[in-house]
């Protein structure tokens, strides 16, 4: 007979794993920006979280795989911020550039445990393949965003990977930096940036 998982307290027990494995995410987001992405072990995540390793080994095969769904959370959020930066925005591409950028830079420079997880990536390869591997997810973005009707141009698809990639490490330098100057002045350089290139393809 199929072991029968009754509802705790009117909580179904796909919705406690739900739960449960957010509480691991942000114990993880916690962890890195105390301590930093190479001391963050499964026990100080379990400790933050206050749940078991029980319930960590539920959710996640080891620490690289938590490491990577806390990132795969940020640009998660990235996406977001991007998306709502475009509602009722105006069509002109330098004000929708520079609604983009900021939207970038605000996402990950604003918490601190972000900027952490931003700056020590790539020191860690799982995460630096994982970061990798979304360039073109957001080049993709990108394009469909600021060159509607080139989605299937490699070449516009290429330059905004680079776009993407130099972005990200634009930024990591900038925060690794203790972010010298003000937001305002990040943003005017990619700004430039990613309008010089839309111009080459627009």
């Amino acid at each position: 007979m199929p072991e029968v998982v009754r509802p705790y307290r009117g909580v179904s027990a796909d919705e406690r794993r739900r739960q449960r494995r957010s509480q691991l995410l942000e114990a993880g987001l916690d962890v890195v920006g105390e301590v930093g992405v190479a001391d963050t072990t499964v026990d100080l995540v379990c400790k933050r979280a206050g749940l078991s390793k029980r319930y960590f080994y539920e959710s996640f095969a080891d620490r690289e795989a938590l490491l990577t769904a806390v990132l795969t959370g940020v640009f998660d959020a990235v996406r977001s911020s991007l998306e709502t930066a475009l509602t009722d925005a105006p069509s002109a591409a330098e004000e929708r550039m520079t609604l983009l950028v900021t939207a970038t830079v605000e996402a990950i420079a604003t918490d601190p445990r972000v900027s952490r997880l931003w700056v020590e990536a790539n020191h860690h390869p799982a995460l630096e393949q994982h970061r990798s591997e979304a360039y073109a997810e957001f080049a993709d973005l990108l394009v469909s965003i600021l060159l509607p009707g080139r989605e299937d141009d490699p070449a516009a698809q290429s330059a905004f990977v680079l776009v993407v990639a130099g972005t990200t490490e634009v930024l990591r330098r900038w925060l690794a930096d203790g972010s010298p100057g003000s937001p305002a002045g990040i943003v005017d350089v990619l700004r430039r940036v990613g309008l010089a290139v839309t111009g080459e393809f627009g």
